[in-house]
This record gives C-alpha cells, structure tokens and sequence, in this order.
C-alpha cells in the first residue's frame, strides 16, 4: 500500500500522487479536490466502522451458540433463531410440541370409583365425536374386570365440569354407568367407528374379543348424549374365541382404518399369532388367523421357518394401506403382513445392536416412518425401508422392565406421551426425539404414582380446537389441555 504523505492524494488508477487542490481551482469531479478527498475519507471510516461492529456481533453470536445457553428452552431459541435468521433453526413442528407441553395444564378429573384407592387402571378408551351436546365418553377397566363408562363435561374453559342440579340423563351430572358383564382380564379397548363397535381384548383364553355397541339417542333429541352408557343388553353384546384357541390370550387390538372397504373389523394379538375378526355376524366363523396359528410351544427352528407373527404385543395398519399391518414382539422383533396376498409375513429385527428390546408400542406415522416404543428403555422412529438403524432416538426415555407402560402418539400436535417407570409421564417430540417440559410445577408434573402409568390417550373433545392429553391415574382419568386453569388468567 503506498505511503501516505500529507497534502497528497494517491490515484491508484494512474499510480502516482497529485497535490491536493482547493475546489475553486481544481478541475471539476476531479479526485485530488480537497472536497473529494474529505468525503471519501468520512465514508471509509463510516464503512470501517459498521465492519467492526458486524465482527462484535458475529463474535457474540457464536458465542452463544458455543455454550449453548438455551439447549433446554426450545421455545425461546427459535424465538432467537428466527431473529437472526438462523438455517439451523428448530423445525416447526418442533416448536409446535413444545409450545403444547408448556402451555398444558391440568383441566379436571373423572372419577371412575367412589372413594376407594385403586391400582393405576390397566387400559382406557376416549371418545369425542359428539358434536351434539358436546359431551366426551371415556371406558375404563378397574382390576381388570368391570368396564365401567362416565361422560365427560366441559365448561367455556374446556374444564371438566359437572353439574348438581342437571338431568340424570343429560350426562352433566355426575355418575358412573356400569356395562353389567364380567369382562375378565381386559387388556385393551378400543373402538371401529365404520360399525360402531367398542372392541375389548381380554388375556383370558375362555374369551379374547369382545365387542358391544354402545345405545345410540336419536339425532334430534338434543336433551340427552348421542351416547346411552349402561345400556345392555340393548348394547349388543357379543364375546368371541378362536376354535382351537388353547390357551391363546390377547393383548391388543388394531381397528380396521375407516378406508378399508372389506369386511375386517379388527385386528387382534394374542401370545400365538394375530387374529382377523370380521364383522357382520357373531360366532366364531368371523375369526381366522392370519397365516396359521403358531403352537404355544415350537419346535426349535420354527420361529425361522414359518416367518408369522408370534406373540404379538403391539399392532397398527401401515399409513394409507389398510391391508398391510405391522405386528411387533419380543426380542426387538417386528414383522410386516400383507394380507391382500396368500397369507406371508416379512420378518425384521429393529435395530442391529446386541439389546434386544421388546417392541411393546408401535404405531406408523407416516407414509415410510415407524415409531417403536419398550423395554428396556427404548424408543426410536425407523424408516421401514431401513430397519437396521434408527432415524430417530428417544435418548431420554426411560422404561426399564414395564411392557404395559401407558404410551401414545398424536401427530397433529407432534408430540409422543410416554409412561416412565417412576410413575411419571414424559413428552416428547415426534419429530426430533427431544423432551418437551412443561412450566415448573405445572402440567404434568403433577403426575406421579407409586406403579407405572398404564393408561394414555390424546383425543379431541367436540367443540375444541387441540386434543388433550387423558392420563389413567389410580381410578381417575385426568386431563390435560393447552390452555389457563382459570378465564382471566390468560397473561
């Protein structure tokens, strides 16, 4: 750079020096004016200046990315990220997630027993499709044997509410209807919409399946509930087995996807292989066996030959194919079943470690992704392309021994609730694997029991916008909701 020599100014272009003139006798624009030179050297330092304070910032900035001041905040990060216009920034659905879980609180309780203690209940069903008095319905299993149903009323806060002085039959007023049959050993309950069936699955080998109808009231009768509880026999009790059943008992039941247009009703696990259950009739015809039945002991090998599913502990329809289903087991074991060809499985082990988990909870959340939850403390998302490795883990998940731990998946808020085995329930994103928290105090960390929770389920009541979190603790289903505890407490 040349010499600066005062008096002076330097073309670089002509590479030599000329005197600076005033302006009254320099020629006209030329660069050795006086007046050119000061404005030229006003705007260098002005550009000097404006450099390094964009070197202060980019040093503060990566400074903060370096200690990770906020890994725990997910919230506040991409309200930060989104500021300075960071590519890394958390993904939407993400912020989507955590946003729900420290924002929900706790909106009130049904009571499903009258001031005993009881055990955490064994499996539950919400139901939220009554838009014409906008009542909820939950079942639920106490010990395992009585079904016993309620309604669930909200109030203009989504708070579950009863009323002293409302109808009996409106179902505001506080009171439990029991189904007046013994369902030994429920396992699970769910329900198929396209024939209105509520399906109970039971480990009892006198009866697997179970299927009634909950009493429908007229359309136009807008005084009582869509749903009538309590109504059998009008219910149209049915209890299924399988001929030959032996000692099969059931574990879980998979509803037929409201786009499939066969006859299946369901799809049932037992501890020797998955059952078809059509509907239309009541005996023991509607059951078959996908693929053939494996014996309650195998001969050795068999397990490798036959390539069926086992002892099934988790079942769902692969996403937007009603006639293909995933069946997981044990020993990280998962097999994929085709059923519009001759009875045949695929077989796959999740995962290449040495661990072998069970594949207690799984549920097909897109149209190639798989979500696997169980013991011991595994939790991943899988491409079913790619089995061999994760996509996804679930690093904070902790489930050591407990096969039925209370677990679901909502997809519209993002989010998979997870019962810990320290009688804790923990959030997560579907989409990245991270632990959403909740406020300090709040939410769901006013969950905690002696047993593991057993019983989740996120569903939409009618007439709110987000679904809810449902929590099985002790005889009282819970729940919680994005939103304040009390109107007027929104700031």
């Amino acid at each position: 750079m040349p010499a600066e020599i005062p008096g002076y100014y330097f073309d670089p272009e002509k590479n030599k020096y000329f005197k600076i003139e005033h302006a009254s006798t320099a020629p006209r624009a030329a660069a050795w004016s006086a007046d050119s030179v000061k404005r030229r050297r006003v705007a260098a330092e002005s550009s000097a200046a404006a450099d390094d304070r964009a070197r202060l910032l980019r040093r503060h900035i990566r400074r903060w990315r370096q200690q990770g001041q906020l890994t725990g905040d997910t919230i506040t990060r991409a309200l930060l990220q989104r500021e300075l216009g960071d590519k890394n920034a958390d993904s939407e659905a993400d912020v989507r997630a955590a946003v729900w879980a420290s924002g929900a609180v706790d909106k009130g309780s049904v009571s499903l027993a009258r001031g005993t203690r009881s055990a955490n209940m064994p499996c539950m069903y919400v139901n939220g499709d009554d838009t014409k008095t906008g009542l909820g319905v939950v079942y639920a299993t106490l010990g395992e044997e009585r079904l016993v149903g309620s309604y669930i009323p909200t109030d203009d806060n989504d708070t579950i509410t009863f009323s002293a002085t409302a109808p009996l039959d409106s179902g505001r007023s506080r009171a439990l209807h029991t189904e007046f049959l013994r369902f030994p050993q429920l396992s699970s309950i769910t329900y198929h919409a396209p024939s209105h069936r509520i399906i109970a699955t039971s480990r009892s080998p006198n009866n697997s399946v179970y299927l009634f109808s909950p009493h429908l009231s007229e359309e136009a009768d807008v005084r009582r509930p869509r749903w009538l509880l309590g109504r059998l026999p009008e219910n149209g009790y049915h209890g299924l087995c399988p001929n030959s059943a032996g000692s099969a008992v059931a574990h879980t039941a998979a509803p037929a996807p409201t786009s499939s247009s066969s006859r299946l009703l369901c799809l049932v696990g037992t501890n020797v292989g998955v059952l078809r259950v059509n509907a239309g009739v009541s005996d023991h015809r509607t059951l078959s066996w996908v693929g053939e039945r494996v014996p309650l002991k195998p001969t050795p090998g068999a397990a490798a030959a036959d390539g069926h599913p086992r002892e099934t502990l988790a079942l769902d329809f692969l996403h937007n194919h009603p006639e293909v289903f995933l069946a997981g087991g044990r020993r990280s074991q998962l097999w994929i079943t085709d059923m519009r060809a001759p009875p045949s499985s695929t077989s796959h082990r999740v995962g290449s470690g040495q661990q072998r988990t069970a594949v207690a909870h799984l549920r097909s959340v897109s149209e190639h992704l798989l979500l696997t939850a169980g013991p011991p403390s595994s939790m991943a998302t899988y491409d079913t392309r790619f089995l061999r490795s994760p996509v996804v883990r679930f690093d904070e998940y902790r489930n050591e021994a407990h096969v039925h731990a209370g677990w679901d998946v909502c997809a519209e808020l993002g989010l998979v609730a997870a019962a810990h085995d320290d009688g804790t329930v923990k959030l997560f994103s579907l989409g990245s694997g991270r632990r959403c928290r909740p406020e300090a105090g709040g939410g769901l960390d006013g969950v905690r029991t002696d047993a593991p929770i057993r019983a989740l389920s996120f569903r939409r009541m009618p007439r709110e916008r987000l679904p809810s979190l449902f929590v099985g603790e002790g005889a009282v289903v819970r729940k919680f909701s994005l939103g304040v505890r009390a109107l007027g407490n929104e700031a």
